[in-house]
């Protein structure tokens, strides 16, 4: 009768062998779930495109609708026919009416947005671009504007965030 010997090395490796194969197994099994996972990802990305292709298809024909008209050509102006279901609602008309004094069409007004309006952008930093509160208005002590009544200096200013003056 033959017992195992702790020190067998025929019993070392079959202890080795054993492991092995229990590894081997875990990472079959891993092996075919992330096969799974990446099937189910190809999936994902086929439909995806699929809906992207779509999207831009439609993009296009939205694109085609906003086309300017051609320029003027010298054949008469027929307008396009009135869709069946929908009574014909004429454009609207423009709302600019001709000033009383001159005759003219009154310009429009220009509106500011905040990177042009110079009331906004009174205090920036040319070196940083700091706005606002970030820049100080402080005396020039080397220009003297005035001595009477009082010394009166010209200001400058600086900006606290990267010590610039201007």
């Amino acid at each position: 009768m033959m017992y195992n010997n702790p020190d067998d090395p025929i019993s070392e490796y079959e202890d080795t062998i054993n492991k092995l194969t229990e590894q081997i197994t875990e990472l079959f099994s891993k092996i075919h779930f992330y096969q799974a996972l990446v099937a189910e990802k190809d999936l994902q990305i086929t439909q995806l495109t699929n809906e992207n292709h779509k999207l831009r298809a439609q993009i296009q024909n939205i694109s085609i609708d906003l086309k300017p008209p051609p320029h003027p050509s010298t054949q008469p102006y027929t307008p396009p026919p009135a869709p069946i279901d929908q009574p014909y609602t004429p454009p609207p008309q423009p709302t600019s009416q001709p000033s009383s004094s001159t005759g003219f069409l009154e310009e429009p007004t220009t509106t500011y947005t905040a990177s042009t309006d110079p009331r906004i952008n009174k205090r920036v930093c040319p070196n940083c671009g700091a706005m606002g509160f970030a820049i100080r208005e402080v005396d020039d002590k080397s220009n003297v504007i005035s001595y009477i009544p009082r010394r009166i200096y010209a200001k400058k200013k600086s900006c606290t965030k990267c010590r610039y003056e201007w």
